[in-house]
This record gives C-alpha cells, structure tokens and sequence, in this order.
C-alpha cells in the first residue's frame, strides 16, 4: 500500500474494493483505480474529489444547509432569505428541488434542469462541510434562544 508491497487477504480485499467501488459509483472495468487505498491518487484525486463533485451538485439543486459557503449568521440568513424569494419556502425542510436551476456563466443567466444535473452524481459520497460558520464564535450566549452547538462542547 502507498507503493509499497504489502497482502492481503482475498476476502478482505474482494469487500474492500466492493464497498469503495459502491461508494464511489465506479463500474466493473474502474476497480483498479482504488487497489491501493492509501495512494494520494486514490484518496485526494479520487475519493475526495468524488464527495467535493457530488457536494457541489447537491448544493446547486436543494440549496443544502449547512453548506462550506455560509461563514456567517448573517449569510444564513441572506440565504435563507434568498431560498423563500426565490421559491417561495426553503427547501431546508422540504428537500425539493426547483423547476430550473439558474446559473450565472459569463454574464449570461443559464437554466438547467435539476434531474440531469443530478445525473452526474457518481456513488453516494459527500463533503461534510467544515467550514460552515467558521466566522462565529459558536459557543452559547445565555441572551440567545437559539443554540448552533451543546452547552457540553465548551466545557
């Protein structure tokens, strides 16, 4: 592994590669792509590549919340806002997608439909988006009635 000789058994390999190429939504011909796990290739330009591709797609169609482009509580609330203007309601609770997804490309308003964007989902992977909120001190004010995180995180 990482280039280096290394066994393992036929079992555990079989399982590996089935449950990676599951993950991964690879075909019968791609499983080579993932024999050695521990590879820069296959975990940076393979695997997280793959749940940053997916993320991104998701994010375009359902508007997902939390996501890595809110730092703020102001921009959870822009984007809140935008969602209910835009379609009437947030999809946060409903997980519907709109009509038609519009992008902005070179100046120019381009419409998609959010089925075949969705198409292009490989595997069942996705970013946990680490940088949501990043910009607030997330520990609880005793004056807010809302709370991001447990009381217990902080202690």
């Amino acid at each position: 592994m990482n280039g280096q000789p290394w066994k393992a058994g036929k079992f555990a390999y079989s399982l590996r590669c089935s449950l990676w190429s599951e993950h991964l939504g690879l075909h019968a011909g791609e499983i080579n792509q993932i024999s050695d796990p521990v590879s820069d290739t296959t975990y940076k330009d393979l695997w997280l590549a793959t749940a940053k591709e997916n993320s991104i797609i998701y994010q375009d169609v359902f508007s997902c919340i939390p996501n890595d482009s809110i730092h703020s509580r102001a921009a959870l609330r822009q984007c809140m806002a935008h969602q209910k203007e835009k379609l009437g309601h947030t999809t946060i609770d409903l997980g519907i997608a709109p009509e038609k997804i519009q992008s902005c490309e070179n100046g120019e308003v381009k419409e998609t439909d959010p089925m075949e964007k969705l198409k292009h989902v490989r595997g069942h992977l996705v970013s946990f988006p680490l940088e949501f909120m990043q910009q607030e001190d997330l520990r609880p004010v005793f004056n807010e009635s809302e709370f991001y995180t447990s009381p217990q995180v902080f202690r």
